[in-house]
């Protein structure tokens, strides 16, 4: 007479319609590892500027004076390093460095002999070096004289800080920027300057973004006879046309020289999709530049420029798809097993 042990046949009926269950367990748990691992993987860095050595105030002089007349100035100075270092002080004219506004570049002896508006023969230092050291301030005095045939226009000076200890070359052509090295002077004389710009092109880094963390990019050029600082704000609306953001645009106020072009970087790191006011950061997002340039009655030409971009976050998307089209295949497959499973009769 055989035996059949009931209990076992069961166990194995079992055990054989478990494993799909198991199966797509490890599938979904190794699904989402990979989405997360994806994620962190691909995730930007941010990136830190290196600090700056010096610091001086005021950043740059702006002065109207007539021939003939007479100017005394003070630039203070401090040190931003642990270390005591010694300058030495250079009197030069300056042209912008291309396309980089509120920059400077020294000019050569060449340049500067051919220079019709360098103002750099007028000033006069109190001292050819100065030592700075931690937690100290220093003074420099200079004394401007404009010449009695100066003719009018704007001109242009600066006063800079050359370390001794640091490998740096002054030959030739040198660079510094208006907030480290040095204090550039913009001098006018004269009156009833021009000032006209025009607005070359606004623009976004690219056209889709993961996450609102988007960079502008406007190109304006000076067509006037004196240095313009243009200001505004970008406005952003988003699909609904709801504004979601006003973004200062050059904020520090950087100059354009005259006869010369400056490229404007524009940060707006947002990184949220959902704005105070519960306004959608998502889809087609509208951006529209404002910006006025002129001392006199600035809001009687002001530039403008509109442009569009997406923000569209593509691995939380497909990370949620994922999930869904799993999570259906599972209690797809479990409803298909337990409709086969029938148990063996007593």
């Amino acid at each position: 007479m055989c035996v059949v042990d009931i209990t076992s046949l069961e166990m194995k009926k079992l055990n054989k319609h478990a494993a799909p269950y198991l199966k797509n367990i490890i599938y979904f748990a190794a699904l989402v590892f990979s989405v997360l691992f994806f994620f962190f993987l691909f995730n930007p860095l941010a990136i830190h500027a290196a600090p700056l050595s010096i610091g001086t105030a005021p950043t740059s002089e702006m002065l109207n004076l007539q021939t003939g007349d007479k100017y005394h100035g003070e630039i203070v100075l401090w040190n931003l390093s642990n270390t005591a270092m010694t300058y030495d002080v250079l009197v030069t004219g300056f042209r912008q460095i291309e396309n980089q506004p509120g920059t400077a570049i020294f000019l050569s002896e060449q340049e500067e002999a051919k220079n019709l508006y360098s103002a750099a023969s007028w000033i006069t230092v109190d001292r050819k070096e100065i030592e700075l050291v931690p937690n100290r301030n220093e003074k420099i005095y200079y004394d401007i004289v404009v010449p009695k045939d100066a003719t009018k226009g704007e001109y242009n000076v600066i006063i800079a800080f050359k370390s001794q200890t640091e490998d740096q070359t002054i030959a030739g052509t040198g660079t510094v920027s208006t907030l480290a090295s040095g204090t550039p002077i913009l001098i006018k004389i004269g009156k009833d300057f021009v000032e006209n710009a025009e607005l070359l092109s606004f623009v976004t880094d690219r056209n889709f973004y993961e996450f609102p963390n988007v960079l502008f990019t406007t190109r304006i050029k000076n067509l006037g006879d004196t240095h313009i600082s243009p200001i505004g704000e970008i406005v952003l609306t988003n699909m609904f046309d709801k504004e979601i953001a006003r973004i200062p645009f050059n904020q520090n106020t950087q100059s354009i020289m005259r006869e010369n072009t400056g490229n404007y970087e524009t940060s707006w790191n947002f990184g949220d999709f959902l704005t105070k006011d519960k306004q959608l950061v998502l889809g087609p997002i509208d951006a529209k530049l404002v910006a006025t340039y002129r001392t006199f009655q600035p809001g009687f030409a002001p530039l403008t420029a509109d442009t569009s971009f997406w923000v569209i976050p593509w691995r939380y998307i497909v990370a949620i798809l994922l999930i869904i089209t799993f999570i259906v295949i599972i209690i797809k497959t479990a409803k298909k097993k337990k409709t086969e499973y029938k148990p063996v009769p007593k």
